[in-house]
């Protein structure tokens, strides 16, 4: 079947005569245990009653938020919302005051008059939203809907907006992405043909569904190649790692992708009776992206797991962005040829591979707009058919990212329009490596000094700091700028009665610990090295650190820092 001009929804619609029985999605709502699955036909016949109705309430070329947890009924309304030719827009329910604070800005920026979600959930919209119960048309994804006389064909332009997908808001405010459906055909080739997903496969994992790396990588991914999908919450995982592993060894994952943490947390907290059950044999592809990827994690979880059959030849660095889609980088087919222990700098960073199909880079000089040396770091500009049309309702913004043009110096002027990432990186030997994002770029004396570099450092300094448990920042006081190392302590200290190590754990000469290595290895010394409870620093849902956060709630001294009682014989605490 040609692909030309198609969209998701018309693929769906497609597999009910190819593969109409076969299973489509799978949800663990306990992260085991008894499944819920839906097939291709059900997923079809379901999403296109759901549209039926919603069409009819005149959610056609209408921007319509998906306010819901993980699960099918999530993966239902997706499809009728495209089915019914509405704009999706996901989104994450709010915990605590930060998420209410963001997804405010998202429901005002969007300007959805339309939420699918549960009625235990609309006054949490509202009040984020400051929305009355009037200004906004409720949609229960659960609602039956009569038999129909006409079926609803799925939306059939490509060119038309499927979704606004908020970035992160890692380092500024959350903007809505504007993504046709012709991008995520665009994108899903990419990954399709990198991964070699297709029909009798299965891909899974846990990521939130309203972040780009789960709806895209994991829901629409599997409605693109054919392969079944089977996933858990992201609670589920954050409370029992293990759950995430053997969710791939019952279901023979192929592909399954997480942040570089998921993979730290999986060395700390997965015992040895739990890995006892696991075969991690099938698991080919180990995707690892959107955050740093760390060569120390690829050696650890290696390590921990060899004995589970996983092999480190499954990791799979990628780079990639909302404002792209998805995936831009990945190591493709070289990487059997190249083991990934090889596709590091100096500094221990990890190859993210190259550009995939048409997808290009250019590392460019942000103030000259010109490209750099070879092997000089740059701002990572991209261009290709998975690059989005802008952001919504932000034409000046939109003009400034993704048109840019590259100045000619002394070649001929390049007509195309380039994606402005933001983010700092340079090639080598083909392979793209990041070193960090331009708003995060500290500047000491007049020397660039990468937050991830730092962090690595200071992780490594101490067996009592938390794998991906630091964040650098700098600030100013009263001279020029002073570097700060804010860092996690392994949450083992801070379970129960104070144990023999952790007794001896002297903060001040940790401090000094990570102080001397950073400046040892960095050739900075930190004005500051502060000390943090399990889970304080602030990241994003997709595990980003949000270190311009973090250096507000430092400035604020509102941190949630790690103590220890002088005589040493009470429970370790976390005050602010």
């Amino acid at each position: 079947m040609s692909l030309d001009g198609s969209t998701i929804p018309e693929l769906v619609r497609g597999r009910v005569v190819s593969a109409g029985d076969s299973i489509a999605y799978t949800f663990l709502p306990d992260g085991k245990g008894e499944a819920q699955s839906i097939t291709w036909s059900q997923l079809h016949q379901r999403a296109n009653e759901l549209a039926a109705l919603w069409h009819g309430r005149g959610v056609a070329g209408q921007p319509v938020m998906l306010a819901m947890a993980s699960g099918l009924k999530f993966v239902e309304a997706l499809m009728a919302c495209w089915y019914a030719g509405a704009i999706a827009v996901p989104v994450g329910l709010p915990r605590h005051a930060r998420s209410k604070h963001r997804l405010d800005r998202v429901v005002c920026d969007a300007g959805a008059k339309f939420v699918i979600g549960l009625e235990e959930t609309r006054p949490l919209i509202e009040v984020a939203g400051g929305m009355g119960p009037s200004m906004l048309t409720w949609l229960d994804p659960r609602e039956s809907a009569p038999a129909m006389q006409q079926p609803l064909s799925p939306v059939g332009t490509n060119q038309r907006v499927a979704l606004l997908q908020y970035t992160s808001g890692s380092t500024g405010s959350p903007r809505g992405v504007i993504v046709t459906h012709a991008n995520l055909m665009h994108n899903s080739a990419l990954i399709a043909g990198a991964l070699g997903h297709g029909p009798g496969q299965t891909i899974g994992g846990w990521l939130p569904l309203f972040h780009d790396m789960g709806l895209i990588g994991l829901l629409v991914q599997a409605a693109y190649s054919g392969a079944s999908c089977v996933f858990m919450s992201p609670e589920r995982f954050l409370m029992r790692p293990w759950l995430w592993l053997q969710m791939i060894t019952d279901f023979k994952v192929l592909s399954s992708p997480a942040p570089n943490f998921a993979y730290d947390l999986c060395v700390e907290r997965v015992t040895e009776q739990q890995k006892a059950k696991l075969d991690l044999s099938r698991w080919k592809h180990a995707l690892n992206g959107a955050e740093p990827v760390r060569a120390r994690t690829l050696e650890r979880f290696t390590s921990a797991f060899a004995s589970c059959g996983f092999s480190r030849a499954a990791f799979f660095p990628c780079y990639g962005l909302a404002e792209a889609t998805l995936l831009v980088t990945g190591p493709g087919a070289q990487r059997a040829a190249t083991p990934s222990a090889q596709l590091q700098d100096t500094c221990g960073r990890v190859s993210c591979g190259a550009p995939m199909g048409d997808t290009q880079l250019a590392i460019v000089d942000p103030q000259e707009r010109q490209h750099v040396s070879a092997g000089q770091i740059g701002e990572i500009w991209v261009t290709g058919g998975s690059c989005a049309g802008g952001y919504w309702n932000d034409p000046k913004t939109t003009e400034a990212v993704f048109k840019a043009r590259l100045c000619a110096a002394d070649k001929e002027a390049d007509p195309r329009d380039w994606l402005r990432t933001g983010d700092l990186g340079f090639v080598q030997d083909g392979q793209l490596f990041i070193t960090g994002r331009i708003r995060d770029l500290i500047i000491i004396a007049g020397r660039n000094l990468f937050p991830a570099d730092l962090e690595q450092t200071a992780e490594s300094a101490h067996p009592a700091i938390a794998p991906s448990g630091a964040a650098a920042f700098s600030i100013d006081v009263d001279q020029p700028e002073q570097v700060v190392i804010a860092v996690e302590l392994r949450r083992e200290f801070l379970k129960g009665p104070l144990s023999q190590e952790v007794a001896a754990l002297d903060p001040s000469a940790l401090r000094r610990q990570v102080s001397a290595a950073v400046a040892t290895e960095n050739g900075v010394t930190p004005y500051e090295v502060v000390l943090l409870c399990s889970g304080a620093l602030p990241r994003t849902t997709s595990g980003k650190l949000r270190r311009g956060t973090a250096r507000e709630l430092y400035l604020s001294q509102t941190l949630t820092l790690f103590t220890v009682s002088m005589d040493r014989t009470s429970n370790v605490t976390c005050t602010q």
